[in-house]
């Protein structure tokens, strides 16, 4: 199986957007930072380093609210918890064990972000490591080496973690015993994106992104399919062009779920019955956000666009941050916040796609979803910088 890193293909199909673009004198170009009126004041209201960070990988490590808490990690192996009002840190784990009796440890390879819930703290790693903490005091009750990379953030349900795996596989394991309760085998194509959907939960029923172009949904007490719907086939005239996987973690707004392809198409999709209501042609991997009528997302080249739930028809478009490599977007006190490779947070219009306001906050970018919590965002940098800003 091929398995490439989603920002190596989109540097690919950059490299060969050049190529054919050479005889028209054409320019692959990096947008710069936007220069406007700020009609917005941001606020950094605490800042705390969560180990490492992610360093060179491609991790979107993103931070999670619970408990009064936000909980985030780094690569190597560090978990921490910290007050949501002030950043003190509350606990503070190593999970990165030593290799042997004269040697250092080894990176515990953390990827996906932090999952929460009955009192459970719970990540996974790219080496294939499950970890269950106490969210109180950060105390490992279990751990278990599953089979296959962990890429996304598990999720808990009926006192089971559901995690998908890089190989396929998706997974419920008991939360107390971290016995395996079921088994859900995927079909992936023998080119697909490194990297996997997050799982969704909604009323007893887990729904997630395949490889192959499809959105599943089964049911998370045994793992029985209820439905797969094709949000994308392949169409194109090389590999590259046909990599059709659906790594955007699905969105669900009342009886609809909504579902974005890479190379492909963003979907709304019956919940009940996985009929397709609308397509639209729009490309990404990044998660998208709900806010009112409307869907916002990143495509691969960093255009954000305000699409209407309920019609798929666009509302707006920015192409202002061109190829800088933008977070997915979040919907923020009546704004769309976006990061990018360099560190600004970007904020728009919900209404116009305008930028109201922009703040540098750490130039070794930022990869990770943001997160929102009343009137907070949440932002964790490639480095490890977690950082909590307000509107003033």
């Amino acid at each position: 199986m091929k398995q490439w890193s989603k920002l190596l293909v989109v540097a690919a199909i950059m490299s060969g957007i050049l190529s054919g673009c050479s005889s028209n004198d054409d320019e692959f170009v990096i947008a710069p930072v936007p220069v406007f009126e700020s009609q917005v004041e941001l606020n950094v209201e605490w800042e705390e380093y969560v180990g490492h960070g992610t360093n060179s990988f491609i991790s979107k490590l993103q931070p999670t609210i619970a408990y009064g808490k936000i909980f985030a990690s780094d690569r190597q192996g560090t978990v921490a918890a910290f007050d949501i009002e002030d950043g003190k840190e509350v606990w503070r784990v190593e999970l990165n064990e030593p290799t042997g009796f004269f040697s250092a440890s080894h990176d515990a390879q953390l990827s996906g972000g932090v999952a929460t819930g009955y009192d459970k703290v719970v990540i996974g790693a790219e080496s294939g490591m499950l970890y269950v903490l106490e969210q109180e005091t950060g105390e490992i009750v279990w751990k278990k080496q599953t089979a296959g990379e962990i890429l996304a953030k598990p999720v808990l349900v009926e006192n089971k973690i559901v995690v998908i795996m890089g190989n396929g596989k998706v997974i419920a394991y008991d939360l107390e015993k971290g016995d395996v309760s079921w088994t859900f085998q995927q079909e992936v194509p023998a080119l697909s994106l490194r990297g996997t959907s997050g799982v969704i939960e909604n009323q007893g029923a887990i729904f997630f992104g395949l490889p192959n172009g499809k959105i599943a949904g089964v049911l998370a007490q045994d793992g029985r399919a209820i439905w797969e719907a094709v949000v994308t086939v392949p169409s194109g005239s090389n590999e590259l062009a046909n990599v059709i996987d659906i790594d955007a973690t699905p969105e669900i707004f009342g009886p609809t779920m909504y579902a974005l392809g890479y190379n492909g198409s963003l979907v709304a999709i019956e919940l009940r019955s996985g009929k397709i209501s609308w397509k639209r042609q729009y490309s990404g991997f990044q998660a998208m956000s709900i806010s009112g009528f409307q869907i916002y997302l990143t495509t691969s080249d960093s255009h954000i666009y305000a699409i209407d739930r309920r019609s798929g028809l666009e509302v707006w478009n920015q192409m202002g941050l061109e190829n800088r490599q933008v977070t997915a977007p979040v919907a923020f006190e009546g704004y769309v916040a976006v990061a990018d490779y360099e560190g600004y947070l970007h904020l728009l219009s919900q209404e116009t796609g305008e930028f109201v306001a922009q703040l540098e906050i750490d130039d070794d970018g930022h990869i990770a979803t943001p997160v929102v919590d009343e009137n907070r965002l949440y932002l964790q940098s490639k480095d490890g910088l977690l950082t909590a800003i307000s509107i003033k």
